[in-house]
């Protein structure tokens, strides 16, 4: 296990240009979380960022054979050619400018993880200008090449990131996250609201200890990894999906924390965003996810409790038609409403799964591990995403850096999941 701490269906060359005709079409309509999303930089808060970080071996690839990589097929994604405007119910055609000033590079010797934590903090291109980029950093003395793509949370979602950065660097396709499959129709809207994330919840069920400090707006990565062959023996040891495996980690490492920081422990809740992109969707402008709450059993003491309880809950929505219905709910909702709710959200803690399967290469480099970035709220405290390609899992914490502490979690993590294998666990001292 590497455990560091820092201050999609996938498309290739053939694919992306095959897009090219549809980008070449009018620009299609946003839908309500678009368009909520749209508002933020509009009454004066930074727009929400999603992106994706690759690490590649130092050398891979320079920064000049990226730009001409990016060159050639951003403008075949249409994601990557609009913008949000703030209540237009369609995509606003972009002025794209080229590659050059959307994809920079610097070196980051001995300084990486300052550096990947500036990435975040900087504003994104402004309109007219699509509202995405790409930084390569280069870290010889680490041995890493790490690729920090971001775009506007308007224009897509985590999942869609992944389709669209594949489709925009990588040499071949390859499969990406598992598309969403639509069951019959049928299923009821009101499924959604047992499961809605929108409700009103005690501060102890959604704010860990140390993390009660004002937030003070930037940002900072934290991540551990570990053999991808690892976590689908522990999910195979208990005849559990590898998620259910992810969230009961998640668990236990909040669990810890929680007994480090205070004296009692506290089941929490996160919110687990759900895809809805289908196949045909894959490089489509929008986000098509929906929001679902968890409550995180912090208090069970067993390892296969816990896993009970979050493999309990996650069945339970997967039969609800928690997608189908809550999805069709979600976007009758007024632009408006759901932005007040996004800036005065009542859950902190957020928790994503995307596995990138496939041989994934870059100008003929492998990637030693991914990641996502996200923090999708003004309101978020922390944002938990286990990426997982190239035979690595990665378990990345993105927080405010005024909540130092946070970044235990990823370590935590891996306890808790060495836990669940059953091996000793020798528990890191704090801030290790």
């Amino acid at each position: 296990m590497r455990v560091r701490r820092t201050s999609g269906d996938v498309e290739g060359a053939g694919a992306a240009a095959g897009a090219g005709g549809r980008a070449a079409d009018r620009p299609g309509r946003t839908n309500a979380l678009d368009r909520a999303f749209a508002l933020l930089p509009a009454r004066g808060a930074a727009p929400m960022l999603v992106g994706h970080v690759l690490d590649f071996p130092a050398g891979s690839f320079t920064l000049d054979a990226l730009r001409a990589r990016v060159a050639g097929r951003a403008a075949g994604l249409e994601a990557l050619g609009v913008v949000a405007v703030p209540g237009a119910r369609s995509w606003t055609r972009a002025v794209t400018p080229g590659a050059g000033p959307h994809v920079t590079g610097e070196r980051a010797d001995g300084r990486l993880a300052e550096a990947t934590d500036a990435v975040w903090d900087e504003p994104l291109p402004a309109r007219p200008a699509p509202g995405w980029d790409l930084r390569l950093l280069t870290c010889r003395d680490e041995g890493v090449q790490r690729v920090c793509f971001r775009i506007d949370h308007a224009v897509t979602d985590g999942v869609g990131t992944a389709h669209l950065v594949a489709a925009l660097l990588a040499d071949d396709p390859v499969p990406g996250p598992h598309p969403y499959r639509p069951p019959a129709p049928g299923r009821s809207s009101l499924a959604w609201l047992g499961a809605s994330p929108f409700g009103r919840f005690p501060e102890h069920e959604t704010v860990p200890p140390g993390c009660e400090a004002v937030r003070s707006g930037r940002t900072a990565l934290a991540y551990a990894d570990v053999p991808d062959a690892e976590l689908r023996a522990v999910a195979s040891r208990w005849g559990a999906g590898v998620n259910d495996v992810h969230l009961t980690a998640v668990t236990g490492a909040l669990a810890a924390f929680q007994r480090r920081r205070a004296d009692r422990v506290h089941d929490l809740r996160v919110v687990m965003p759900m895809s809805v992109r289908t196949r045909e969707a894959r490089l489509a402008a929008g986000n098509a996810a929906l929001p679902a709450m968890l409550r995180l059993p912090c208090r069970a003491a067993d390892p296969g409790e816990r896993l009970a309880a979050v493999t309990g809950q996650t069945l339970a929505h997967k039969g609800s038609g928690l997608r189908e219905g809550g999805r069709r709910a979600l976007l009758r909702c007024p632009p408006r409403l759901l932005h007040r709710t996004t800036t005065r959200t009542p859950f902190r803690l957020a928790a994503s799964h995307i596995h990138i399967r496939g041989d994934y290469r870059v100008l003929g480099a492998a990637p030693l591990a991914t990641s996502v970035f996200g923090l999708n709220s003004p309101g978020m405290l922390g944002y938990f995403s286990l990426t997982r390609t190239a035979g690595t899992a990665r378990l990345a914490v993105v927080h405010d850096r005024a909540h130092a502490v946070v970044a235990e979690l990823p370590g935590l993590w891996a306890e808790s999941l060495a836990e669940l294998s059953g091996r000793a666990v020798h528990p890191a001292p704090p801030g290790a």
